[in-house]
């Protein structure tokens, strides 16, 4: 029954991303399929090298771009859902590092058995279907935790695990230059000093890699962290403590998020846990390899935590909401509390009644955040997935994508007026992706003419506008568009907008029930469809509303509403 309680949220994850995602690239994905193109037509060596490093910001993502090249040499193609698969599939070497690290304590496993509910939700979604996210941030915690499990051994054979691993955290993301740092920090307290003067001179040669091979120095224009010192302490702690962080609105308004009070309570509470482990680790006689690894781990988070806030400082209370955080970085937040239970759990393992209570409370916490964060968040990967099938129809018809840019007119990703569009025709042409896959619609032009049937569709249709802050907080037009099928319907279908211009294809997603709603009818989805977008997104007009759906031959048909929507 434990084996069966530890698969279980490992499963479901897997059998949830096996069923949204898609082999079709979503945003900083094109730069690194532009990369593999760069590297199958490179004539040196040394330009081998520069596109297998390229700087993307501040980082260079050596190690995803060769994931991606290793899996185009095998297969001729680069699939992204088995990129996506891939990076997520790193979360099972972070759960097992955990695990190790109770064994080697002498904790039951059955008190690893909350672990898998932390790890395997969706608060982290973003990072969990993202290609490049999943590719980067899953594999980054894992490479450093390795380096802080090999450098716990305390032996050679440890060293060097180490030193491996803090290579790959490097050169998976910028924040990985931490694994160094860590790294002597580690070495120093065990007084290995002759490990310490090889890292240290390892890093070095890093570090001139990193900095002075095609590298360009990037400067911040904002402010400096130490501007509004009390502000910023609050930020981190939020950002170690955003496992809480939920996936609702959070308009930049003077009223506190309660969700964000929550991840600086916890945050706080998570600096606690960390201060206590280090000051154990410290007065111990002979600390042993599970202190050594999980203070290793907590500090390389926490110090990433550390870096993105001085990279992105705010001179406001973060508990204000606006775009304080991207969704993918809660994943550092999850593994940071599931690092902390460890560490409570080996701290209480000589208190049996103490221990029993922590355990109990972090199921019930850890379960309960589980569910929340699958309720919550399902509809959102359920919209970028019927998003991003539908990217090859506003790309061949408007030069556009519908999951990026704010403007109808923005030519992802670049904004270039021919980069990405030989980008998209070479990668075809070489079998390296297959964009147009889902695309099989008529031409924008003859959409309606060639998919029109007799009939007026059976059902509501509805479209309201209001006024909401959007990306960057500014104050934006968003329209909301509704339908009701008057039946059930047996497919993906779709809402499109016709004017004499254009005709625009929206994805219909259905709407998720209420609590009460799913617990009654047991089914997670409504019968209501619905989709938004902020007013630039698409152009001005007057259209003529339909709903297109596959009919019985398997082709598409539209049936008129009878409304039309003024978008202005």
């Amino acid at each position: 029954m434990g084996i069966c309680l530890v698969a279980v949220p490992v499963v479901y994850f897997f059998i949830l991303l096996d069923a949204h995602l898609v082999n079709i690239p979503y945003t900083d994905d094109f730069n690194l399929l532009e990369t593999v193109q760069k590297l199958r037509n490179s004539g040196s060596f040394v330009e081998m090298l520069k596109a297998l490093f390229e700087q993307v910001n501040q980082h260079r993502f050596g190690f995803e771009r060769i994931v991606m090249l290793i899996m185009f040499v095998l297969t001729g193609t680069v699939n992204i859902k088995t990129q996506i698969i891939i990076g997520d599939l790193f979360m099972l070497g972070i759960s097992y590092l955990l695990f190790l690290s109770l064994k080697r304590a002498q904790v039951s496993w059955y008190w690893f058995i909350p672990v898998p509910y932390m790890l395997f939700n969706l608060v982290y979604f973003e990072n969990a279907y993202w290609g490049i996210a999943a590719l980067q941030n899953t594999p980054l915690i894992f490479f450093a935790m390795l380096t802080a499990y090999g450098l716990a051994r305390e032996d050679e054979k440890g060293f060097w695990i180490g030193l491996i691993a803090a290579l790959l955290t490097t050169f998976t993301s910028g924040s990985g230059l931490l694994a160094w740092i860590v790294g002597m920090v580690l070495l120093a307290f065990q007084r290995r000093f002759k490990n310490l003067l090889w890292w240290v001179a390892g890093s070095i040669a890093v570090l001139l890699f990193y900095f002075f091979f095609d590298y360009q120095f990037i400067s911040s224009p904002g402010e400096k962290v130490w501007n509004h010192p009390v502000f910023n302490v609050i930020f981190v702690l939020a950002f170690w403590g955003n496992a809480l962080f939920l996936d609702v609105r959070h308009p930049l308004v003077p009223v506190f998020h309660q969700d964000i009070i929550a991840c600086v309570a916890f945050g706080a509470g998570i600096a606690l846990v960390f201060a206590v482990w280090a000051i154990r680790v410290l007065l111990a006689r002979k600390p042993d390899r599970t202190d050594w690894f999980l203070l290793g781990a907590m500090m390389f988070i926490m110090g990433t935590g550390a870096m993105f806030v001085i990279s992105r400082p705010i001179n406001n209370y973060v508990m204000y909401g606006g775009t304080a955080f991207s969704r993918r970085y809660m994943i550092f937040g999850v593994v940071l509390a599931a690092i902390c239970y460890v560490c409570l759990i080996v701290v209480l393992k000589n208190f049996k009644h103490w221990k029993n209570l922590a355990v109990v409370v972090a199921m019930v916490f850890f379960l309960g955040l589980n569910f929340v964060s699958y309720f919550t968040s399902i509809g959102s990967i359920r919209k970028l997935h019927d998003e991003l099938v539908i990217d090859s129809y506003f790309w061949k018809n408007y030069k556009t994508f519908i999951t990026v840019g704010e403007l109808f007119t923005d030519i992802p990703f670049w904004n270039h007026p021919t980069r990405m569009r030989d980008l998209i025709v070479g990668l075809e042409s070489q079998g390296i992706t297959d964009f147009y896959q889902f695309y099989d619609m008529p031409a924008q032009e003859e959409l309606i003419r060639k998919t029109a049937v007799k009939g007026i569709f059976t059902g509501d249709f509805d479209a309201q506008s209001q006024y909401r802050n959007g990306d960057y907080n500014r104050y934006m037009k968003y329209f909301k568009f509704y339908v009701t099928p008057a039946s059930k319907q047996k497919g993906t279908f779709y809402m499109v907008l016709q004017s004499a211009r254009h005709s625009i294809v929206l994805p219909a997603v259905p709407v998720p029930n209420t609590v009460s709603d799913f617990l009654q009818k047991a089914s997670y989805y409504s019968n209501s469809y619905q989709y938004a977008v902020y007013k630039p997104k698409l152009p001005e007009g007057k259209y003529r509303a339909w709903i297109m759906s596959r009919g019985e031959s398997g082709q598409w048909e539209s049936l008129y509403t009878g409304k039309q929507v003024l978008f202005y």
